[in-house]
Parts: structure tokens; sequence; C-alpha cells
């Protein structure tokens, strides 16, 4: 390919840069303006240092970049001391040196200074001059490329670095959220129900055989809230069932509801246990001692509370039922007779069902009250567990059981009988 057609796809590819000569010699300054302005460059001429300074005391720095054809002697000054003044006046210009025979030495000085090139002036220098200006604009483009790919990636860069910031700050959001709501469904559904439902979406209803269910009622609560103060009556009633609930989870049961001053828990679900009439009927005395002893100083013209309490063992299905409004709730006749029982008992009594009594009476001390009639005339067995017979009990009480009780029903050692 010929030089002019280097040229030619050059001028094609990148719009040209002015260009500033800087030569004492008019002649040679006019020779080298001509050729390059034939070539589609802008040209200006300057024949003294002291010329070009002033110009550049009133040259806008941005304006469009050029290219200074600098001569290493001029009639004033040399290249040096022409450079020296424009960092005083902190101007930086792409340059390319022109000297004479003999000054290569000092352009490669020059060179280590920042110019781009240098060219000697002999009888090819007009033509060597086009060559290296084309190389000059060449690498110039090329670096303002650079540059702006390396600000583009930059740019990119930082895009990303906020994205990935944005994303992880949404990350911790969702796994602040996810927290919150595994233990909001760990809080109002059992363990192995709420694992269940974050692993599938969904929880199987489930039969068991033998469930023990645990109603304990206000006695008197409707006439108490006739004639007390809501707020104060609901605040005592809430303070009852905190208690309650410590001592439910102490025995390891589920507390399935609470319906207005009734309270609701089951022994046996969703984890299987064959001992647990046994620990229900021990949380039912525990629940009622409470009670009997609960005082509360800063709640005024409201008397403590006194519960019935009934207990009765059979078949249920238990399951979680709602749309977005999950509950944990069981059913079955089982829990429609456990009902029966609480309305017939007595107060501070732990009132059971036959069936209940046939698995917990080699270890309590019973009363035995016959066959009571329910209110739809359905006689139930029933029978009044006063205490735990004393072989089996840690107190004088008979609330708490002792070591060869539990290590003979292998109970489990975690749950605190107190």
């Amino acid at each position: 390919m010929t030089d002019s057609s280097l040229l030619n796809n050059f001028q094609n590819a990148i719009t040209k840069l002015p260009l500033w000569i800087i030569e004492d010699e008019p002649a040679q300054a006019n020779v080298l303006q001509h050729s390059l302005t034939k070539r589609g460059y802008a040209c200006k001429s300057f024949y003294s240092g002291k010329e070009f300074i002033t110009h550049l005391k009133t040259w806008d720095k941005n304006d469009d970049n050029v290219i200074m054809l600098l001569d290493y002697l001029l009639g004033d000054m040399n290249a040096r001391e022409l450079l020296a003044e424009m960092k005083k006046l902190d101007i930086q210009i792409p340059f390319v040196i022109m000297t004479a025979h003999g000054d290569e030495k000092i352009a490669v000085q020059l060179m280590r200074m920042g110019a781009m090139d240098y060219v000697i002036k002999d009888k090819l220098f007009v033509n060597q001059i086009t060559k290296v200006v084309q190389q000059v604009h060449e690498r110039i483009d090329t670096k303002r490329k650079l540059d702006q790919s390396r600000h583009e990636l930059k740019l990119q860069a930082d895009e990303l670095k906020s994205l990935n910031k944005q994303i992880n700050h949404q990350k911790l959001q969702l796994e602040k959220e996810k927290i919150k709501t595994d233990k909001l469904l760990h809080n109002i559904l059992p363990h192995e129900i709420a694992i269940e439902l974050m692993e599938k979406g969904y929880s199987t209803p489930k039969e068991y055989q033998s469930v023990s269910i645990l109603f304990a009622d206000v006695i008197g609560f409707s006439d108490l809230a006739k004639k007390s103060h809501p707020i104060a009556l609901i605040t005592q009633l809430d303070n009852y069932f905190y208690v309650f609930d410590e001592i439910v989870e102490q025995h390891g049961l589920e507390k399935i509801k609470t319906i207005g001053d009734c309270y609701m828990c089951a022994g046996g679900i969703p984890t299987e246990n064959v001992n647990n009439a046994i620990i229900t009927v021990l949380a039912g005395l525990k629940i009622q001692n409470a009670t009997k002893n609960l005082k509360y100083d800063s709640i005024k013209n409201l008397p403590g509370f006194r519960l019935r309490l009934g207990i009765h063992t059979g078949e249920v299905v238990a399951g979680v039922v709602g749309k977005n409004k999950f509950a944990y709730d069981i059913w079955g006749d089982a829990v429609n007779v456990a009902s029966r029982i609480v309305e017939t008992g007595e107060k501070d009594k732990v009132n059971i069902s036959e069936s209940t009594y046939e698995i917990i009476k080699d270890y309590f001390i019973l009363t035995e009250r016959g066959e009571v009639m329910t209110k739809r005339n359905i006689p139930i067995k029933m029978y009044f567990v006063e205490r735990l017979k004393p072989e089996f009990s840690a107190d004088d009480k008979g609330l708490s059981p002792g070591r060869s009780l539990l290590q003979k029903l292998n109970i489990r050692q975690g749950i605190k009988y107190y």
C-alpha cells in the first residue's frame, strides 16, 4: 500500500487535530504549513517562543486538542525553555520535536520530557513530518479510545459494584425477613410442622391414636366481664395465660389455642409420646397450683382467677388450617369429650376421664367421681387427680415427679417439672 493510500485511510478513520507550527524560520514554517494543509490539516504558525507563549495565555484549554510541531532552537528560546514556560501555565500539549543534524541526543532527551516523536530536518523532512504527524494522531486516537474504554469499564464496574451492593442489601433484607418469618412460624406452629411448611409449602394432617387434651376454663369469667374494666380484665387474663404457656412449654406439651377465657393444649402431638397422659396431668396439677398462688397487686378491684380443668385421652387428627394465617389445630370426638370433662369440673381440681385414668392410675392419688352427667345428658365416668403418689413424688405437694418415675417412664430429662 502506498503512502498516499495510508494517508487516505487514516484521514477517513481519524478526525485530524489542528497543528501548531512553532518555527522561527518563516520560509520553513510556510513550507510545512502549505504541505500539511494540502493533506487536510488546519495549521497555525508561530515564529518565536514569546509569540507562542502570549497566544497560550489567551487560549482556552477547553478548546479542541492540538499537536505542536516544535523546532528545538528558536530565535528567543529553545524547546526546553518553552516547555518550562508552558509548565508554569499548567498547559500540556502533545508535541513533535524538529531538530537539525547532530542534535539527535537532544531530541531523545526531549522525548523523555514528553515529546511524542522527533524529526531530523533534512531533504525528506517535509514528507517525514507528514508520516510522523499521522503516527502521532494514531497514537493519540488509540490512547483516547483506551481512556474511553477504561472510563466505560470503570463506570460499568462502579455500576456493577452498586448493583452488587443493592443485591447484597436486598439479600440481607430477605434473610432478615426469612428469619422473622421462620421465627414467627415456629412461634405459632410446632417445630416439625413449621419445618414441613417451609420445605414443602404445605403440611399434611396426621392421625394420632393417643393424645391427651387439656382444657382450662376461668370460673365466673362472664360475670367478671360484666362488672370489670375490660383492659384490666384482659391484662390479668394475659398474665395467667403467660404462666400457663411457660408450664406447657416446660412439660413439652403443644399449646393449641385460647378461646376467650378457655386455654387449650395437648400432649403427644406432633411428636408422639406414650407417656403424654402422665405428663399432661402433671402440667394440669402445676397450672392449678400456679393459678391459686398468682397475685397481681397492680391490677386492683379484680379477684384472682380460679379454674376448672379437664383432661381426656383419645384419638385425634391434627394439622394446619388456613391459607395466610396458619393455625395448628386438632379434631375428633376426643376433643368434644375433653370439653365436657372441663365443663363438669370443679374449682382448683384436675378432672380427668376414664381413658386418662386407666393410663395414670398407678402413679397418682385419685378420687373417683363416678358417672357425671354432662350438659347433653351423656354420662361420663370421671376422676379428680389429687397428687402424685408419695413414692413417685419429689416434693411434699406431689406436683413434681421423682427420679425413679422419670427413669421408669423414660420421660425426657429436659422437661422441667416445677
